[in-house]
């Protein structure tokens, strides 16, 4: 006898949503940081310093430049 082994076909198919919707809102997210990054009144080495912690750690390096929102557009 074949015993139902848990597998279940919604739960499936909403982890594989919810897992594409978390990293296409990581990828809008850093786009949106590199885009006002890339505005931002910055010498060459703070601007990869930023671009390096967007990229490297998924959602708290985006959020944590929207949060110290270093220098300022003129």
């Amino acid at each position: 006898m074949i015993m139902n082994s848990g597998f279940n076909m919604f739960g499936y198919i909403a982890t594989s949503i919810f897992s594409i919707l978390v990293v296409l809102g990581w990828i809008v997210l850093s786009i949106v940081c590199m885009c006002r990054l890339r505005d931002r009144k910055l010498s060459a080495i703070p601007k990869a310093i930023w671009t390096l912690v967007i990229a490297a750690v998924p959602w708290l390096g985006a959020i944590a430049f929207l949060i110290v929102k270093p220098e300022e557009i003129e």
